[in-house]
């Protein structure tokens, strides 16, 4: 599983830019909602690859989504 987060890591960084522990988490999470197969936060903490207890991936995760800004493309009609 390591070496799918560090694949995973490596092509990311290449379209995103940010900090590398916003990158590790969102690849961590990434990969915990294709095994979790639901976006309940809940679920993908329990599916989520560290050390950490599942309430501190849970509050990981919280965080990651409240600065979380998505910029939506804006349609021209």
């Amino acid at each position: 599983m390591k070496d799918n987060i560090s694949e995973l890591k490596a092509i990311l960084g290449k379209k995103f830019a940010g900090n590398k522990a916003r990158l590790d988490c969102f690849s961590r999470m990434l990969l915990a909602l294709f095994k979790v197969r639901t976006v309940n936060l809940s679920e993908i903490a329990v599916g989520f690859e560290a050390k950490a207890s599942v309430e501190s991936r849970y509050k990981r995760l919280y965080r990651f989504f409240k600065q979380f800004e998505m910029d939506y493309p804006r349609n021209r009609s």
